[in-house]
């Protein structure tokens, strides 16, 4: 408590959020390469300890942070006070962008699993897969995300009424708690997580993007937080090669491990810091960011189809192509997919985006608020029609997962 304490009650002035759109791209080229080589480092295709064992190690190591990153941002976003409105608007809203994507890529990659990827598996179950929050192999994201989202108005209340110092306790409590889950299932085998309860142990860093959202590192601090970063990722490669247990691994990849903890809130900053300048394109990333969403949906289609054509991640350059190179080249193929995608009207819902009708009675009733009651025994005047209009800012652009 004596740190919360040195916590100032305010937090720092609100910042452009569009280094998030490089930083989301970033982010899902990182998910792509963890996808492509996880059966090598899984013993899938090589043995512990070998060189292909290690390049792979070192690729998902470096990678780790990319789904916290992004649900980070995610919160971020969503929690921003000043994006306040109905629940029932935001929920409606989210139940596009999120839920109806849930719905078809479920039924997509249900068959795709049982019927293409027949031969990896037996005995999968996809009442159970479901049940489990986690259908295939990203999907487990739009769960998480959704259980976030209907708890996103109530949190809310925390952002607009709570103190800063508040708000660090709270979301310091969840993830510590989410971090005693992960021990508490990887080490004990305790608890399984499901449909309605995997989105818990992620609670506090869905928080912590809000409350880091501002920080901009600097000077020493942004060294620290570079130190941080890469020192943890250090650890996390040693600790899957060298750490006790017959698959080491599996205790530092986890999203709330200790390492993939420090990786991930020390990242935000530093990838902050590297992608402030709104005006840069910074390697493409900026122009792929609106279609990653689509990226993150399509690419385990490329993934898994295309391994019986250019061969799996067995050798160490083999694995150097799948965690380097075929990450960019599915990321920009599933980018110009979505871009097609969108451009047809009832595909273009699958990947997140509303009906033209539904977002126009949405604006609608935003722009026009319902007219109060008058109090008992008085009237509303009319407005004065011959008055002149009065001029209204333009918006500010904005950065939105919605």
């Amino acid at each position: 408590m004596a740190l919360l304490d040195r916590v100032e009650e305010t937090g720092p002035p609100p910042r452009s959020t569009q280094w998030m759109n490089p930083t989301r791209s970033a982010a899902i080229i990182a998910v792509i390469a963890i996808h492509t080589i996880a059966d090598t480092v899984g013993l899938r295709f090589t043995d512990h300890g070998t060189p292909s064992w290690w390049t792979a190690n070192v690729i998902d190591s470096f990678s780790r942070w990319s789904v916290p990153v992004f649900l980070m941002i995610a919160g971020a976003l969503a929690l921003d006070p000043d994006k306040g409105g109905r629940p029932r608007d935001f929920l409606s809203k989210r139940f596009w962008r999120i839920g109806v994507p849930l719905v078809v890529w479920t039924a997509v990659y249900i068959p795709y699993r049982l019927f293409f990827m027949s031969g990896r598996e037996t005995g999968w179950d996809p009442f159970t897969a479901i049940l489990t929050g986690s259908p295939f192999v990203q999907l487990y994201f739009l769960y998480i995300l959704a259980l976030l989202t209907l708890l996103t108005p109530f949190m809310r209340q925390l952002t607009v009424h709570g103190s800063r110092r508040a708000q660090w306790g709270t979301a310091l409590v969840l993830l510590g708690i989410g971090v005693v889950d992960h021990f508490a299932s990887v080490l004990g085998g305790v608890g399984e997580p499901n449909i309605a309860t995997r989105f818990l142990p992620m609670m506090g860093y869905y928080l912590l993007g809000w409350i880091m959202r501002d920080y901009v590192v600097r000077g020493a601090a942004f060294a620290w937080s570079l130190v941080g970063f890469l020192g943890a990722i250090a650890v996390t490669i040693l600790w899957a090669g060298f750490g006790p247990g017959d698959k080491p691994w599996v205790v530092v990849y986890e999203y709330l491990s200790p390492t993939v903890v420090v990786m991930s809130l020390t990242g935000y900053l530093v990838l902050h810091r590297l992608f402030d300048d709104d005006s840069r394109p910074y390697l493409g990333l900026r122009r792929l960011f609106p279609y990653s969403f689509g990226v993150f949906l399509l690419h385990p289609l490329l993934v898994y189809s295309l391994r019986d054509v250019i061969g799996v991640p067995d050798t160490p350059v083999a694995v150097l192509v799948h965690g380097l190179v075929l990450p960019l080249v599915y990321a920009v193929v599933c980018a110009v997919i979505t871009l097609i995608a969108l451009r047809i009207p009832v595909v273009r819902v699958a990947f997140g985006e509303i009906p033209a009708g539904v977002a126009a009675a949405s604006a609608s009733s935003l722009t026009q608020p319902p007219v109060p009651s008058p109090p008992p025994g008085e009237t509303i005047e009319p407005p004065d029609e011959t008055a002149a209009p009065q001029e209204e800012a333009p918006p500010e652009p904005e950065c939105s997962v919605d």
